[in-house]
């Protein structure tokens, strides 16, 4: 059996993220660990290339942050712990984080720590298999309904990043991979979360969108400038 232990200068950990907000998360990431390897997916590119790059090493633990990257049946033979953060509480699957919680007048937003689920079959089924692997634990926070899709979007991105700090802080301290995964196991044990039966997919993202535009064209989620929140820099 391999060493499952790492540290700081461990070089088989994986970072998997997406171009909005995977630089930020790397750059917080690699504080941590220097030497993991990041990939990134821009969602509706091709994955061969990237698939053949996380296929090239078995990983200790590969942290996917803020991205719709699906992976395959095979993508898990070398993922070793795999861990999701999503921008989101359970109560919304797949995307539109940024849109649903504002459409639906939500009272909350905030992130999920999960593990990933491998799918029973070799072809995913991507409303039952994605963002439904035992929940760690959430970050929840009130949400404004004063809030416009523009501070949604700054407000989630700020508590994923947020959690992946905690996370990363958390696996240096455990420093094995089978310790991280028995103290996360126990940790998702007794929380008592469940995911929503409900997935967004990105049809039915945008008919929501398209309704809602119909009537109410000047609606806060059409409004991409922050009024709550400054983004970062400012």
């Amino acid at each position: 059996m391999s060493d499952s232990r790492f540290d700081s200068n461990t070089d088989t950990i994986l970072f998997f993220g997406d171009p909005n907000l995977g630089g930020d998360g790397f750059r917080l990431f690699s504080g941590f660990f220097p030497n993991a390897k990041q990939l990134i997916w821009k969602k509706g590119t091709g994955k061969t290339a990237l698939r053949k790059e996380l296929r090239s090493r078995s990983w200790l633990f590969t942290i996917s942050f803020y991205n719709d990257f699906i992976f395959s049946y095979d993508d898990f033979d070398f993922l070793g712990l795999p861990l999701n953060i999503h921008p989101a509480l359970p109560v919304l699957r797949g995307v539109g984080y940024d849109h649903v919680p504002l459409i639906e007048n939500h009272g909350a937003h905030g992130a999920t720590l999960h593990f990933m689920n491998r799918s029973s079959r070799l072809e995913v089924d991507i409303e039952n298999d994605v963002d439904s692997g035992r929940i760690i634990r959430v970050r929840k926070r009130t949400l404004s309904p004063e809030a416009t899709y523009g501070d949604l979007r700054l407000l989630n991105q700020h508590v994923a990043l947020d959690m992946l700090a905690g996370v990363c802080k958390q696996m240096l301290v455990w420093g094995c991979a089978e310790t991280a995964r028995r103290e996360l196991c126990a940790e998702a044990e007794t929380n008592g979360l469940v995911w929503s039966g409900r997935y967004i997919s990105s049809s039915t993202l945008g008919k929501m969108l398209e309704d809602l535009y119909m009537f109410d064209p000047g609606h806060r989620v059409f409004v991409e400038k922050p009024r709550l929140v400054c983004p970062v820099g400012d």
